[in-house]
């Protein structure tokens, strides 16, 4: 699992504030607790390769979400991390992606789709 700095030692999942559910459909996507800094920041502003802006949240996980579609390399917001989408497990709206590099990974998670 990716981890350059995480923030926080509590034990993921142990109360409901911690949760990070889905603005659509309430489905708990991650904690809190799971934050971690990536390229020396947890959030990040990025746009794609369509002109359209994300700011993202960094995790170490992010166990309400499914991944869908190729693995791709091209486009990489975090250079030499391959990336899917990951969408809400429960209504399939997009929440992010899972970026993976040489047995680690960690979520890219659109912040405001999350509450």
């Amino acid at each position: 699992m990716a981890k350059e700095k995480a923030e926080g030692s509590q034990d993921a999942g142990t109360t409901d504030d911690d949760a990070l559910r889905c603005t659509v459909c309430e489905h708990r996507i991650s904690e809190r607790a799971y934050r971690i800094e990536m390229q020396g920041a947890h959030e990040h502003t990025f746009v794609n390769p369509g002109g359209f802006a994300y700011r993202i949240g960094c995790f170490a996980a992010a166990p309400g979400c499914a991944h869908t579609g190729p693995t791709e390399a091209a486009f990489s917001w975090f250079p030499g991390w391959s990336w899917q989408v990951a969408p809400c497990a429960k209504c399939r709206s997009h929440v992010g992606w899972i970026y993976r590099l040489a047995g680690q990974q960690f979520h890219g998670l659109i912040l405001d789709r999350l509450r």
